[in-house]
């Protein structure tokens, strides 16, 4: 139907439009000019900002919750920076939890540092695999859309943050992956 073929190059526009993005950060950080803009937001309502954009994302099996605590809580840093890591930790959860399951994510609070948590209920990582990940161009699934450039860009982003990205649990049942930021009252 027409419908169904608007929908198949909308989709295939979106994912042009990732890689090209993925490009051209993977260029400037090898020239080593990407940029970080600094402003002061409200996390917690980042984080739902988050959350609805995931929950638009899933099937009806999947549900979404954000985890934050009560206390609103202002900090200063890149937000569409930050915002491009949770969104490709939330699209890859939801990639690999695609018909039943969770996806839960939010943050704690460490001292001086904000601890991110993305976790899912999907097929999870096999151990041998899950220091590759983060490596360019690797994918789990090569039937799955990607290019195995976000997870590299992310841990980029969040190393030039002062913060660190790993993978907490992979397998058998789901994944889960964590990053941290210093924290910079705003």
């Amino acid at each position: 139907t027409l419908f169904r073929s608007v929908e198949i190059i909308e989709n295939n526009n979106e994912l042009l439009l990732q890689l090209i993005s993925d490009i051209l950060d993977l260029s400037k950080i090898e020239s080593g000019m990407l940029e970080f803009v600094y402003t002061d937001f409200e996390l917690n309502a980042f984080l739902r900002e988050k959350e609805a954009i995931t929950r638009q994302r899933v099937t009806d099996g999947v549900v979404v919750l954000c985890e934050a605590p009560a206390d609103e809580l202002w900090i200063r840093t890149d937000k569409n920076r930050v915002a491009q890591v949770l969104i490709n930790l939330l699209t890859n959860a939801a990639k690999f939890t695609p018909e039943k399951g969770t996806i839960r994510f939010g943050y704690e609070l460490q001292g001086d540092t904000i601890r991110f948590r993305v976790s899912d209920t999907g097929c999870g990582i096999p151990a041998e695999k899950q220091a590759a990940i983060f490596d360019r161009f690797v994918k789990l699934d090569e039937f799955k859309q990607g290019t195995g450039l976000g997870l590299p860009i992310c841990r980029t982003i969040v190393e030039n943050h002062g913060g660190r990205l790993w993978v907490e649990h992979g397998s058998p049942a789901g994944t889960t992956f964590c990053f941290t930021l210093p924290t910079l009252a705003g």
